[in-house]
């Protein structure tokens, strides 16, 4: 079974953090609550509320779509940051949230890219599949 999911939005990565004082720790990712906001309500829009989450061992294909800044040493792909594996991080922890899927932990194998969004608003494409 694989399900498709289309995002707009800015991309924010998850994984960075600092520390608040008092043992306490927060996302350094400003853009992170508004990209998740999004995320997991493209989600839910797209599987709608009597979804059951898909369980068991998952592949994510994902596509994010980066605004393209006006100078970069990079023009043709965003080799820069975000960094993927954090850019995967958001957009995994999203998917649970929404009850797309059980739990990250339940995604095996990913299939991740950057594009610049030329064409297209930034954004991601994400399918998920059960083995």
């Amino acid at each position: 079974m694989a399900h498709e999911i289309s995002v707009t939005g800015r991309p924010a990565q998850q994984g960075s953090k600092k520390h608040v004082g008092g043992g306490r720790m927060v996302e350094m990712a400003k853009r992170l609550p508004a990209w998740r906001k999004a995320v997991v309500a493209a989600a839910k829009e797209s599987h709608g509320p009597e979804w059951e989450p898909l369980d068991g061992a998952l592949v994510v294909g994902l596509t994010v779509y980066l605004p393209r800044p006006k100078g970069t040493k990079y023009p043709d792909y965003p080799a820069g940051p975000p960094d993927t594996d954090k850019l995967q991080r958001a957009i995994g922890d999203a998917l649970t949230q929404a009850g797309t899927i059980a739990d990250d932990a339940r995604i095996v194998t990913w299939h991740a890219h950057k594009r610049w969004a030329v064409g297209c608003e930034p954004g991601a494409t994400i399918r998920v599949e059960t083995l």
